[in-house]
């Protein structure tokens, strides 16, 4: 890590960070029946949500594997979501074949709206002085008014935070405005390292198409006193009747070379079969460690269990499971 994006992961643990999502896909839905027509293609509740709310959950093949996750938004006469980049398209045309008679249209808002991230302990004092306005005190997930556009608590590092929606012709401003009240503008590479220390799970990275939630530890991810939706038998049974096999965990690296994605576990440096694999890994500064998540057995997913990394002189580097240094319950 160099040293301009060390600085920049401590500036969102210390000050403010401000970076740029927006290249994330933007979907609306509209129409009389969008929520209830929602709350059966998702894993969280949709009906029961209120202008100005909002959660995260997941949309499932039957059965039961996440095709994609979103942050849903409730504005008014419409429901708003974004996903990770290039997966809108398929996201929609995958809604709209079970649209078949309810007043319910899905829109692709990508190209309408940029999306800025301010995190960390400032990040409240640098909307209120970038927009002049107080930022009421709203929920995860929850949004307000800033400007002509809109802001949503989130939580993409462990820290307090903000997606600022802003429209095209009003975002270099905006910019400018937040940089100005003490936000430093950082990059992707600072920003992934800040979500793993938080062991925050990324779709399409630590996650997809292969995996259940649950087995990403994505419970937040749904509701379960909720109708049928798209997936329900699946995670229901796994829920009450069993459990995963296998579960996303935080690690935390020996000394030895800088682990990658991809990269096999043992629980033993001897064993001949691998009992997990590396999804993500960054050096945390904060930490001066190397940090990620992974998956490994369910039954051996407790804090302080020691899995070995095999290396090509024939040593081997601790991964030992971890609590995320900067998760935070009430984000």
């Amino acid at each position: 890590m160099n040293n301009a994006t060390r600085n920049e992961t401590l500036a969102a643990r210390n000050e403010a960070a401000l970076f740029d999502l927006s290249n994330r896909g933007k979907l609306k839905v509209v129409g009389r029946e969008r929520a209830e027509w929602l709350h059966g293609m998702v894993s969280n509740d949709v009906v029961g949500l209120k202008p100005g709310q909002g959660n995260y959950g997941t949309v499932l093949t039957d059965r039961g594997k996440a095709l994609a996750d979103y942050r849903l938004l409730v504005c008014g006469d419409s429901l708003r979501f974004d996903t990770e980049p290039g997966i809108e398209k398929a996201v929609s045309e995958r809604l709209n074949r079970f649209i078949i008679s309810e007043d319910a249209e899905i829109v692709d808002e990508t190209a309408e709206w940029q999306i800025w991230g301010v995190a960390g302990p400032r990040s409240k004092e640098i909307l209120e002085k970038a927009f002049g306005e107080e930022a009421p005190p709203v929920s995860l997930y929850g949004s307000f008014c800033v400007g002509d556009g809109f802001a949503a608590r989130q939580n993409r590092t462990g820290e307090h935070g903000y997606d600022v929606w802003l429209r095209p012709s009003e975002a270099e401003e905006a910019v400018r405005r937040m940089e100005e009240a003490g936000a430093k503008r950082i990059g992707a590479e600072a920003l992934e390292t800040l979500r793993i220390e938080a062991g925050i799970a990324r779709y399409g990275v630590d996650f997809d198409e292969n995996i259940i939630p649950l087995e990403a530890q994505l419970g937040h991810a749904i509701h379960w006193e909720k109708g049928c939706y798209v997936g329900q038998e699946i995670i229901a049974r796994m829920h009450y009747r069993g459990h995963p096999n296998k579960l996303l965990v935080s690690l935390r690296f020996g000394e030895g070379p800088a682990p990658s994605a991809g990269i096999d576990l043992f629980r033993e440096a001897a064993d001949s079969k691998r009992s997990g694999w590396i999804t993500s890994a960054a050096y945390s500064p904060s930490l001066d460690a190397w940090v990620g998540l992974g998956y490994v057995r369910a039954k051996m997913a407790e804090i302080g269990t020691e899995y070995a990394i095999r290396l090509a002189d024939g040593g081997f580097q601790a991964a030992v499971v971890s609590e995320a240094p900067y998760a935070s319950g009430s984000e």
